[in-house]
């Protein structure tokens, strides 16, 4: 189970991506049936920020140095559409998505 809400629609989440590690297609909506409107190519000069993120499609991307990456979550860009989480770094993107994690309500028992 994911740590971040799993509710519906967009959620607000301004934040740094850092560079696409992969040729990247950016689509009108976060679906993989949404057009593509631009490619992003693999640049460690050019980082990339969201505007927030919305669960969509799930993506799975197994060219990762690090193995297999599955993902459903997809991240507005601030240049415009949207771009699949197993675009960018693993890493960058769990501490991104940590800041949505909801904050514990209280004490639970085990």
């Amino acid at each position: 189970m994911s740590s971040f809400p799993e509710s519906g629609g967009f959620h607000p989440l301004p934040a740094l991506l850092g560079p696409v590690w992969r040729d990247a297609n950016v689509r009108s909506g976060p679906s993989l049936d949404s057009p593509v409107i631009r490619l992003l190519l693999p640049d460690a000069a050019v980082g990339y920020k969201a505007e927030g993120w919305s669960l969509g499609d799930e993506v799975v991307e197994d060219q990762h140095r690090d193995g297999v990456i599955t993902s459903a979550v997809w991240f507005r860009l601030a240049i415009g559409g949207w771009s699949s989480a197993v675009n960018f770094e693993p890493e960058t993107v769990a501490v991104v998505l940590a800041d949505a994690a909801p904050a514990p309500s209280g004490s639970q028992a085990p």
